[in-house]
């Protein structure tokens, strides 16, 4: 196992520590016969059992990449651009608890477009909350409510009592997905982002089921690290840390062991997303006391300070979902065209497992 810490700012290393939302789950191991994976045109087929040993060993390909710190980095800005274009629909999936929820209920919905159903029924979304263990009864319902309230969720025209995404959703949704495959076309040099463009809102019948169920399976993703799982768990959480990574000089961060943000105040960063000074403060105050980050002189005024350590977990996070996304775009394209002598398109033996785990 390569050792990227040597190239990288980030270090490589797994963390079995609990976020502090307890989301947690025991699924299955991965049953299915065969994945699919496409690096730049690359297309590899892995036997049942091999999905585990596969998606960690792309895992880890990624970390030891020379330029992933860079590619993380994009990353950030990206989320941060779809967080200053929507912001109330960015909000409304901030926390690592509503994320989950959120793919769970889309992916439902899209299964259910494939299998001739008209939309999602107020049961059908609080019942996928609760059978992947991401929330209460009375939780789902807020959000429910909330996602119908704020329009992220609409009724359907031939049925008042289903809903289905609202379409800026299905647009965001198609710029998430574009942002992290852009993050793989800049390592490896393919096209995935552009080919996502291209292939539009139809490729998401079969892109988010397959990625909504490595990601609900994956114990990188359902049980973040200490420091990523602080932000992962309050509101805005992702945007506080991804404005973090985002304003960090990635020369300067390289060999650092603390790398600086351009963030200097508690005010600098809940400014952006409208979030009070005491919110933004009490999370800072618990990365601090962990010796995630840290003030590099006066506290307020100075720039904030990330550890190695804590950009090591938000690097290992983003592999993962890079990992995974990549993997079902692959077995989505791989469905729809011919990807190469001896491989079966058109929704043959590529498959991803009924449920992975990385």
């Amino acid at each position: 196992m390569p050792k990227a810490g040597i190239r990288l700012s980030f270090v490589n290393h797994r963390s079995k520590s609990m976020a502090r939302q307890g989301l947690r789950s025991r699924l299955p191991h991965c049953t299915a016969a065969y994945r699919a994976d496409m690096f730049g045109g690359r297309v590899r087929a892995l036997r049942a059992g091999g999905w585990m040993q596969g998606l960690e060993a792309e895992i880890e390909r990624l970390l030891a990449h020379p330029r992933f710190d860079h590619a993380a980095h994009r990353l950030a800005q990206g989320f941060l651009a779809v967080q200053a274009a929507a912001p109330r629909l960015a909000s409304q999936f901030s926390t690592q608890q509503r994320w989950l929820m959120s793919h769970a209920v889309l992916s439902h919905y899209f299964r259910g477009l494939s299998a001739g159903r008209p939309g999602l029924s107020r049961r059908d979304f609080i019942e996928q909350t609760l059978a992947h263990g991401l929330a209460s009864r009375n939780t789902a319902t807020a959000f429910f409510v909330e996602a119908l309230q704020y329009g992220l969720i609409q009724p359907t025209r031939a049925h008042a009592d289903f809903v289905q995404p609202a379409p800026a959703t299905l647009q965001a949704l198609i710029e998430w997905y574009a942002i992290h495959l852009a993050a793989r076309d800049f390592l490896d040099g393919g096209a995935s982002a552009a080919r996502l463009r291209d292939a539009g809102e139809s490729i998401l019948l079969r892109l988010e089921p397959a990625t909504a169920d490595a990601l609900l399976s994956c114990e990188a993703i359902r049980t973040p690290p200490p420091s990523y799982g602080v932000f992962a768990s309050v509101d805005e959480g992702g945007s506080l840390m991804d404005l973090l990574i985002a304003g960090m000089d990635m020369t300067a961060a390289r060999d650092a062991e603390r790398a600086p943000s351009d963030v200097t105040s508690v005010s600098a960063l809940a400014r952006p997303f409208n979030l009070s000074r005491t919110h933004a403060g009490r999370t800072l105050a618990e990365a601090i006391a962990m010796g995630s980050i840290g003030w590099s002189g006066v506290p307020g005024r100075s720039p904030i300070w990330l550890s190695r350590g804590f950009r090591d977990e938000y690097a290992r996070f983003q592999a993962a979902k890079l990992a995974i996304i990549g993997t079902a775009f692959a077995q989505a394209v791989a469905a729809i065209e011919p990807v190469g002598p001896g491989l079966v398109a058109a929704g043959a033996a590529y498959e991803i497992a009924e449920s992975p785990t990385c």
